[in-house]
């Protein structure tokens, strides 16, 4: 059923998961120098990838285990380092530590969740000392994330982001945050938003949030 469920992004998917991408990751949080060696898991057709090559950072790879993606990545996108493998096998191989940035979109929902604390734990472990951890889950904490998770027969687990934290740092990793993935502009939206929210006692952005985003580091 996998192979079937996913599909090439569309032109429009494209140019805005690469606006998304380099707005919310690359121009926040990235370093200056391009030559930071970066990992994608779970990389899909390749746009995060993409984004990075087209803000100057090269030294990139990415792990997918979806023929059809791994394709489009390579022969669409023109991304050399993209190995088709299983995101468990490749980090136990990987010469320990080996990345400044690691990157999971989409990809930990899909981990049964017996598994996902072994995942994390490989994670820090392949990051260099300062590494940053780039995460994105469906939002258990919000009914718009709850719908997130149930769009794809493919999801394991949606996470609150008091468990993705909690999660983070039992894997040892410090300066956590997680943050909204969108925020609408509306500013009547927003009103009646914030409105609802505090009513029930949440976080406005993160009621209203289809998924969470993750941030962490390695500590030096």
């Amino acid at each position: 059923m996998t192979k079937e469920f996913y599909t090439k992004p569309d032109d429009a998917l494209r140019r805005r998961k690469l606006i998304e991408y380099k707005k919310t990751y690359i121009d926040v949080y990235f370093p200056e120098n391009k030559n930071v060696k970066i990992l994608d898991l779970g990389c899909g057709p390749g746009l995060f990838l993409e984004a990075c090559k087209n803000s100057g950072y090269c030294n990139c790879e990415g792990v997918e285990m979806l023929d059809k993606l791994v394709d489009y990545a390579r022969n669409e996108i023109k991304l050399s380092n993209i190995k088709k493998a299983d995101v468990f096998d490749y980090l136990k191989i990987a010469e320990q530590p080996t990345y400044d940035i690691v990157a999971a979109f989409n990809l930990l929902e899909h981990i049964k969740k017996e598994k996902v604390g072994e995942l994390l734990d490989l994670i820090f472990r392949n990051l260099k000392n300062g590494g940053l951890f780039l995460a994105e889950v469906p939002n258990a904490d919000s009914s718009l994330g709850i719908h997130t998770f149930y769009s794809d027969i493919t999801h394991e687990f949606a996470y609150t982001g008091g468990l993705m934290k909690k999660m983070l740092g039992l894997s040892g990793f410090s300066d956590i945050s997680v943050l909204p993935n969108r925020v609408r502009k509306n500013p009547f939206i927003r009103l009646a938003q914030k409105i609802l929210a505090k009513a029930v006692g949440f976080d406005d952005k993160i009621m209203f949030s289809g998924n969470i985003i993750c941030i962490a580091r390695k500590k030096n």
